[in-house]
């Protein structure tokens, strides 16, 4: 009886070896044909991409004509399902735009090969031109060919690689000069690291007197107003000043403005030798709103300098053009402002770090420039406080050793634009930005509210000498209240698009557009840490703007892209 039982026990456990080696061998299977499977899911899912890429670069007939050269397809952002990406396209909108711009969009039907060789990189809706402008492929490869091929020194000596840097660097003068139709025997180009450093050159050795005054353009950049620390320390303080009161002629106003009497023409300052001493005052504004791209009047340089708001007082101008000068041609020439703010990344996206301040020698003569190193002296004491400073404005105000490289290259991104040509470059751009106006402006809610607030002069008759390529707006919803633009830049960052939240460093226009007063700023201390923070409102009154810029390789298929977001990503989520 105990052997049988044994035996039953001993088949027992041999029927369970056998189950288990049956389930191992049938998990084996399994496994290999998951595995099979899943290699498969893998080498279809990387096929798919290699088709949808090839999809999205396909080659279609030009549109425009019909009849044009064969271009490549717009890249499409990578996170949207794959059979959903093309389903924003409508060839009836785009032949819509194209009867309505086709004298102003895509340089003669280049654009879009154009973008397909300048812009392969790119798989984002960019719309931060006036943040920073894009480089063209073909700038890259010239300017590393450029420093492949040469040899390229310090220029402060006279060695042949010193003497090819300053030959190439003295070119680019010449270049930017004629750009800009400036003579060199009245303008000088001084390099800098920006608009900003350009526009801080000229605050602290501007010719302050105790009776200067600093006069801005309320909508101002902050590196506009920041020039009023040196106007508090040097000069007589500072004003800020609407467009409407530039035009002011009630000379009480201006009297009142620059703290000037009749007895002052008689009872001029005196120096310390008993000359008098000639006093000069500082009106600064940008030719272009970095905001909203409202374009202001050039020829309020003129009016300042030769027909000044008083008799017998004397202005220089400072104009911040680094805004305007990417999609707009500048004639010194016919406006011609003391001091000119720019920055080369700008326009043409590479090198960075690169700016300009073009000066008039007769102005810039009467600086008083305080600090000196590098090469900008010929001769200096190590005991006493003697030194011989340069003569040549370009030399006595570029304090060190320039970015000689960056310079050398930055002539390749003046040559592409100028291949485009300034006229045909604002023309392109105004379509674009007048196309997405019209859209954006033309948004209902169901309940027929406006879905859009939008700043700047695009609703005006003629946009396009009074409105650069900038479209700022806010979003409202169904019930008319403002929706985040902090939510609204992740909504748009989400679907690979770029565009610039805030008040853009520019007070003066979120003081016009949401009312921002000094009680409201206070309140803002201590709790707004930079722009991209998440506080977006104080005292129920808005802090900024949604901002987007376009710029010289910008095409209608961004604009298209962008609509599509906005009204079948984001509307839905708040059209109740």
């Amino acid at each position: 009886m105990k052997q049988k039982s044994v035996q039953n026990k001993n088949s027992e456990q041999r029927y369970v070896i056998i189950l288990i080696t049956i389930s191992l061998c049938i998990l084996g299977v399994y496994s290999q044909i998951f595995d099979k499977t899943y290699r498969e899911y893998k080498h279809h899912q990387y096929s798919a991409e290699k088709k949808f890429k090839q999809e999205t670069t396909t080659l279609r007939s030009n549109p425009k004509t019909n009849t044009g050269p064969v271009v490549k397809d717009y890249k499409l952002p990578w996170l949207f399902q794959r059979e959903k990406s093309l389903e924003y396209h409508s060839p009836e909108l785009k032949n819509y735009f194209l009867n309505k711009f086709q004298n102003d969009y895509g340089y003669d039907g280049q654009i879009d090969n154009l973008v397909s060789k300048e812009l392969s990189r790119l798989e984002e809706c960019y719309l931060d031109y006036t943040g920073a402008s894009l480089y063209a492929q073909s700038v890259i490869d010239q300017s590393f060919e450029d420093l492949s091929n040469n040899v390229y020194g310090n220029a402060h000596s006279k060695s042949p690689a010193a003497i090819r840097t300053e030959k190439a660097i003295s070119q680019l003068r010449k270049r930017i000069l004629k750009l800009f139709n400036a003579d060199k025997r009245e303008y000088s180009v001084i390099f800098t690291s920006g608009s900003t450093q350009s526009i801080k050159k000229v605050g602290e050795s501007f010719p302050w007197g105790k009776k200067s005054k600093f006069v801005y353009l309320k909508r101002s950049h902050n590196s506009v107003v920041g020039v009023r620390e040196y106007a508090k320390m040097f000069g007589n303080g500072f004003f800020s000043i609407s467009e409407e009161q530039i035009n002011e002629k009630n000379s009480y106003f201006w009297h009142n403005l620059l703290n000037y009497n009749e007895a002052d023409q008689q009872d001029q300052d005196q120096d310390q030798e008993g000359q008098q001493e000639e006093t000069y005052h500082l009106f600064a504004y940008p030719a272009e709103s970095n905001f909203d791209g409202s374009k202001f009047d050039l020829d309020w340089i003129n009016q300042f300098k030769k027909n000044p708001p008083l008799k017998d007082t004397k202005w220089m101008v400072l104009l911040d053009a680094a805004a305007y000068v990417p999609t707009n041609s500048l004639d010194l020439e016919k406006y011609p402002a003391d001091f000119v703010a720019l920055s080369l990344y700008k326009m043409f996206g590479y090198p960075t770090g690169l700016g300009v301040l073009l000066a008039r020698n007769e102005a810039i003569s009467k600086f008083n420039k305080r600090y000196w190193g590098g090469g900008t002296i010929i001769l200096a004491s190590d005991e006493t406080d003697f030194c011989l400073r340069h003569p040549r404005p370009s030399t006595k105000f570029e304090d060190g050793t320039l970015p000689f490289l960056d310079i050398i290259t930055a002539k390749y991104g003046l040559q592409f634009l100028n291949n485009l040509g300034f006229e045909k470059i604002t023309s392109h751009v105004y379509s674009l930005g007048k196309f997405l106006y019209d859209e954006l402006d033309s948004l209902r809610w169901k309940n027929g509210e406006r879905v859009v607030t939008i700043y700047g002069n695009w609703g005006k008759d003629n946009s396009r000498d009074v409105q650069g390529g900038i479209v700022s707006f806010n979003i409202l919803d169904p019930n008319g209240e403002f929706i985040s633009y902090s939510v609204a830049s992740t909504l748009f960052s989400n679907a690979g698009i770029q565009v610039r939240t805030g008040c853009h460093c520019n007070p003066g226009s979120c003081s016009k557009y949401f009312g921002i007063n000094e009680d409201d700023r206070i309140t803002l201390m201590g709790k707004k840490s930079g722009c991209s923070d998440k506080i977006f409102q104080v005292n129920n009154k808005w802090l900024g703007a949604i901002r987007a810029s376009l710029g010289y390789l910008s095409t209608f298929e961004d604009i298209e892209y962008f609509l599509f977001v906005f009204k079948n990503k984001i509307m839905p989520k708040y059209d109740y």
